[in-house]
């Protein structure tokens, strides 16, 4: 069997397709909506980004479903449902004129995009890749990002020129259409059951094989350290909380003095450096291991705050904002990695989708935070201030979790 060819790759290609589906269409893009549907319905605006919110809040409990369903239905079955709950909801958003339709699609909506991303492609690239995998999962997690970039300004212009409903109706075809390549290309979860190894495995004998059986079968005998996943959990949940800052930089820059166009080339800057910090970090992954990468981006997010509370130059916050970006790449690629570097592969399908459920719990939230440190506070820099402390707890946050993990294998082995 085969450990490298063009079927891994085109594996790949149809997660990206998934990525966007799920994340990248209906969730990165579809700010933009907001505010036309606000002023064509007359109602607030919050009360619009309500379905938003649940979209997100139904993705994280979806997520503490999507593993179970996977192995015990087929994985394209999963992935068929759940495409055609996502898009026909978003067809269906564009023919709604009440508030309480819109929530139910959104909910809807949201349950698909939890069947969809990011447990199930997640489990695909660890069954699929033993080589490159940082790298691998890094770029189809960065296609969330990509999404955003590219398909935010083309519904900015099609809300300009056909109406925000004609808008949703082609943003739900290309939710289904993004997804056809997973659905169409044939291969299964498994690689050997489509007749290839995991990339850049090596094909052993049977007395290996038996020999790996026995070590799988120790490995999911063994316990799952309570301590270390509640540290993993807090961890998710703190970052994640974070990554609504970058949504708040047009009206930081309004807090300044400057113009709105400062804010939103700062947004700018963010989103687009988050594709590179994403693919970059699988790329450093996979040199230095998942924790020093990850530290890394910890450490560029809590300098990128201390930027942001200090400086008032509009070509130093455009630094700041691009540097924030790597905020990004924790809750998607970061987490992913340290879960199977701290958990193991076998221990991964159960424990990610509570993290990811973790993750999506505290994006759901994150825009309002924000929102509600400048209400209370009347300016963004407690939120800024509040951002370099929770880098700093989860700097030490990590550095207790490496100890526990270390201590936990040095007794494994003299044991």
């Amino acid at each position: 069997m085969k450990n490298k060819s063009m079927k891994h790759w085109l594996v790949v290609m149809t997660l990206c397709g998934i990525t966007i589906s799920a994340i990248g269409l209906p969730v990165m893009s579809n700010g933009v909506f907001i505010t036309p549907i606000a002023d064509s319905l007359g109602v607030y605006r919050g009360s619009v980004a309500m379905h938003n919110t649940l979209t997100l809040f139904t993705k994280a409990i979806m997520s503490l479903y999507a593993g179970v369903l996977i192995r015990k239905y087929p994985f394209k079955l999963v992935i068929l449902f759940g495409v055609v709950l996502a898009g026909v909801s978003n067809i269906l958003l564009g023919f709604s004129e009440s508030i309480l339709i819109f929530n139910i699609l959104g909910t809807l909506r949201g349950i698909g995009s939890g069947l969809l991303a990011w447990v199930p492609v997640t489990i695909v690239v660890n069954e699929w890749f033993e080589q490159k995998h940082g790298l691998v999962m890094s770029i189809v997690l960065s296609f969330s990002s990509v999404g955003g970039a590219v398909f935010s300004p083309v519904f900015t212009r099609l809300i300009e020129s056909v109406g925000w409903e004609q808008s949703y109706q082609i943003m739900g075809l290309l939710i289904i259409a993004f997804t056809l390549p997973a659905l169409l290309i044939p291969y299964t979860l498994d690689p050997k059951e489509s007749g290839y190894l995991p990339y850049g495995a090596l094909e052993a004998g049977d007395q290996g094989i038996e020999k790996e059986k026995k070590t799988i079968r120790r490995e999911q005998q063994g316990g799952i350290n309570g301590a270390l996943f509640a540290l993993m959990f807090t961890f998710t949940l703190l970052q994640t909380m974070l990554i609504g800052v970058p949504q708040h930089f047009p009206g930081f820059s309004g807090t300044l003095g400057m113009t709105s166009d400062v804010g939103a080339t700062m947004l700018s800057f963010a989103m687009i450096s988050s594709i590179g910090f994403k693919l970059g970090m699988g790329y450093l992954s996979d040199f230095v291991g998942p924790i020093k990468s990850t530290l890394s981006m910890v450490a560029v997010v809590g300098g990128a705050s201390i930027l942001l509370v200090v400086f008032q130059n509009a070509w130093l916050l455009y630094g700041a904002a691009f540097l924030y970006g790597a905020i990004f790449s924790i809750p998607s690629v970061s987490v992913t990695l340290l879960t199977k570097e701290f958990f193991g592969r076998y221990h991964f399908v159960r424990l990610y989708p509570i993290l990811a459920f973790a993750t999506s719990l505290g994006g759901a939230f994150s825009i309002s935070l924000v929102g509600y440190i400048f209400d209370f506070t009347g300016s963004y820099i407690p939120a800024f201030i509040f951002s370099l402390g929770i880098n700093l707890f989860n700097f030490v946050v990590l550095w207790i979790m490496v100890r526990m993990h270390n201590q936990k294998s040095l007794r494994e082995k003299t044991a």
